[in-house]
């Protein structure tokens, strides 16, 4: 007999001895991966990869890493044009040396080599408004010239006249100008104006690395808002706003630290408190605490090893596996309590042994489901919790029967209440149907006034201050950052600048249509083009001559040899200032494009219009991760749907197709109680509402195995799922007061739709045992 016992034994003790072996594997690798891991705080690191279309992901991740690292400020003095601020600012970002660059006023030198190489390369810059007054002969562009020689607002010296005698130079300027360009040149800096009539300069910098690394962008915000002060200290009435991805990923990174800082605290606090008080002891709540620990270690490892980082939305929707890896050390915990007397630890674990794997397999299924989902974040939390709960539930098989000696054994607290309540479910058929004919009417009636919304913008609350000084920026430069452009690119940059070419009549034709209301396109010429160019120069040159020569101006002597101007040269000079964030050279020579567009009326039509156009690609970010929203809600629900028959399925092969239906109506009632307190609270639905669901299944179910275990008592599972409740209502709850609004509907539907399960979990108890007489 005793021989007999001792084999489980020291399985057991062979078992608890690997798994600490691997444990202590677990801390090793933790401490290797750490120094090389980072902590990602970028909302756009949770988006899916399909940012530009069919780009070329290189280019893709090249033109995106180069826009978020661009900051922006105006700076005003005032009514009157003082540069004096901005110079003041502009000194301040050069002492800071927290940017690689910071362009303010160009300085003479600057200036002079600007107008020098427009003048050098006059002849291969000319704009698509004189190369069609050239058209036919060039008379319209004689007229042209006659027009400013005449006007009193031109000032055309005869130092240009001699030079320019074409007017090339300035042709190409005042093409600048009307390209959208509020911004004008005005002592070396680019200024512009309000509606009140004050002055802002406008100033550029560049970060020196990511703009998403937490510590560098905190520190970075941290010292721009100090100097800032310091500015107005000096210049009280002046006025500065800023613009740049830095600020956004900042104010998420502190908003996520807020969340888990509070919501964590609040969290942990709430746990302890009611599982000191339940067990009067402080060994369950230790035991619950190195569970969740091995858990988080495990998930930590696991992540790092598959991403190589860690987003901090994982950490604050993981806080959710606090609550569920509790509930494993909570029922086999109760079950000790309540029958410590009578069984040992084996016996126990033996008895709770099935209902603990099924509910682990169920809650892990429901997570490896939202592996589906595109978005980075959310694949990194599945992983994290399903190998974090997986952790936990065997550190409570392998490892807690041999720590759980001496736990007290009391009575069930408050056990009447607790035998009322499954007495009524036994003898009250009215309570039964009632509760779940209103709970059914309830659901129907929320889940009949739900809205559907798809809108991406619900990932992060976006700071007000930051928006409005983003619209202001915007109105006075009229440079707009709302993702919308197209990109085109090719094999070489000339065959990039050969195909922008051939696909501006197709922009200007949208124009024309309403289709937009404004592009801008780089002010740079193929070389196929420069030469029609100047093909087109020596056509119309003779009839210009005569036109001067007839105004009373001889000594005409245009000058026309080839001006090349090449991608790498127009790249290295001043001339490009301002437009080369808009051109991309990879080291294998492909390059691309962007050309932003305003006013954009159907985002679909233009899609459908770059899809025309060889080495074009139609960005709209926002309607892109949209549509991809609206799929995955569509793919979700299917999996969800699955998802239930196979549960169902199962049900019915455990526990007949009577008990085996009745126990799944809890997890039916909490998805629709779930969507139903989601619609009545404001909220619509979405992917995240969705995968809330998900978890609420897989939790559940839960519920209801522990309830339907025909080796357990109802008494001590109703205990168990009620402290497995209040432990993830503690930890999920908590989401619902997430500043972010995903988050917030997130825990709106896991806490109703968990609650109603564990409301309803005494339909899947086993009928009342009859002692037989012996």
């Amino acid at each position: 007999m005793t021989n007999a016992n001792a084999l489980p034994l020291i399985n057991a003790r062979h078992a608890a001895l690997l798994w600490g072996f691997l444990c202590l594997a677990l801390l090793g690798l933790l401490l290797l991966l750490l120094p090389q891991s980072r902590m990602n705080s970028s909302v756009l690191a949770m988006l899916p990869k399909q940012a530009l279309g069919t780009l070329p992901p290189a280019l893709n991740d090249g033109f995106m890493q180069r826009l978020d690292r661009q900051l922006a400020w105006l700076v005003s003095p005032g009514k009157t044009a003082d540069p004096a601020v901005a110079q003041a600012w502009y000194a301040q970002l050069k002492d800071s040396r927290m940017l690689a660059d910071v362009k303010g006023q160009m300085d003479a030198a600057s200036q002079q080599a600007w107008g020098t190489f427009f003048w050098r390369h006059r002849n291969g810059l000319i704009d698509h408004v004189t190369r069609a007054r050239l058209q036919n002969g060039g008379e319209a562009q004689a007229q042209w010239i006659l027009s400013q020689l005449y006007s009193a607002f031109a000032g055309v010296s005869g130092k240009e006249l001699q030079n320019d005698p074409l007017m090339l130079m300035r042709g190409s300027q005042l093409a600048l100008v009307q390209n959208g360009q509020r911004l004008r040149l005005m002592d070396g800096w680019l200024v512009t104006q309000d509606e009140e009539g004050n002055y802002w300069y406008f100033l550029h910098g560049e970060l020196a690395n990511n703009a998403f690394d937490m510590q560098q962008t905190r520190q970075l915000v941290t010292t721009l808002d100090a100097m800032e002060q310091q500015l107005k200290a000096q210049y009280p009435r002046a006025q500065l706003l800023s613009r740049g991805t830095v600020f956004y990923s900042d104010y998420a990174s502190q908003q996520a630290k807020r969340d888990i800082s509070t919501l964590g605290v609040a969290t942990i606090l709430g746990v302890i408190l009611l599982i000191v008080a339940t067990f009067r002891s402080l060994r369950p709540l230790l035991l619950c605490l190195l569970s969740i620990a091995v858990g988080a270690l495990a998930g930590t490892v696991v992540t790092l090893l598959i991403f190589g980082e860690l987003h901090l939305m994982t950490l604050v929707m993981s806080m959710s596996i606090i609550g569920i890896s509790a509930d494993y050390t909570l029922y086999f915990l109760t079950e000790r309590m309540v029958h410590g007397a009578e069984a040992t630890p084996w016996q126990s674990l033996a008895k709770v042994r099935n209902a603990l794997l099924l509910a682990l397999l169920t809650t892990v299924a429901a997570y490896v489901i939202m592996m589906i989902a595109p978005f980075p974040g959310i694949r990194q939390m599945a992983v994290f919790a399903a190998t974090g709960l997986s952790a936990s539930c065997l550190t409570v098989l392998f490892w807690h029967p041999w720590l759980c000696r001496g736990l007290p054994v009391r009575p069930v607290p408050l056990m009447t209440w607790m035998l009322r309540w499954l007495a009524a479910w036994r003898r009250k058929k009215a309570l039964s149907v009632g509760l779940v004919a209103v709970l059914t009417l309830f659901s129907l009636v929320g889940i009949a006034t739900l809205r559907i919304d798809d809108d991406i913008s619900q990932l992060q609350a976006l700071p007000p201050a930051l928006l409005a000084q983003e619209k202001t920026i915007t109105r006075l430069t009229g440079q707009n950052v709302d993702q919308k452009w197209f990109v085109v690119y090719g094999d070489t940059p000339e065959q990039t600048l050969t195909r922008m070419e051939a696909f501006t009549s197709t922009l200007e034709q949208a124009r024309r249509a309403g289709a937009i209301v404004s592009y801008r396109t780089i002010p740079l010429n193929s070389l196929a083009r420069q030469h029609q160019d100047l093909q087109l120069l020596r056509e119309a040159t003779p009839a210009i001559t005569r036109a001067l020569q007839s105004a009373g101006l001889s000594a005409i002597d245009p000058d026309l040899s080839a001006m090349p101007v090449s991608v790498d040269a127009w790249l290295g000079s001043p001339a490009s200032e301002g437009w080369r964030l808009l051109w991309l050279t990879l080291p294998n020579g492909a390059s691309g494009v962007l050309i932003p567009v305003d006013g954009v009326k159907d985002s679909v039509a233009l899609g459908k219009l770059a899809d025309k156009q060889p080495g074009v690609a139609w960005v709209d970010r926002k309607q892109t991760f949209d549509r991809l929203f609206a799929l995955y809600r569509t793919v979700l629900t299917g999996l969800l749907g699955a998802a239930l028959m196979v549960f169902a399925g199962g049900a019915i092969v455990r526990l007949g197709w009577r008990k085996g239906l009745i126990s799944l109506v809890p997890s039916l009632l909490s998805l629709g109680c779930g969507l139903a307190v989601l619609s009545f609270s404001g909220h619509s639905v979405n992917l995240f509402s969705l995968l809330a669901l998900v978890l609420v299944l897989g939790i559940g179910i839960n519920y209801t195995l522990f309830f339907s275990n025909p080796r357990g008592t109802p008494l001590t599972s109703l205990l168990a799922i009620t402290l497995a409740m209040m432990t993830t209502l503690l930890t999920l709850g908590m989401l619902v007061f997430s500043a972010t609004q995903a988050i917030g509907s997130f825990g709106i539907v896991l806490v109703s739709g968990i609650f109603t399960a564990w409301l309803l979990a005494p339909l899947a108890m086993p009928n009342k045992k009859r002692e037989k007489k012996k």
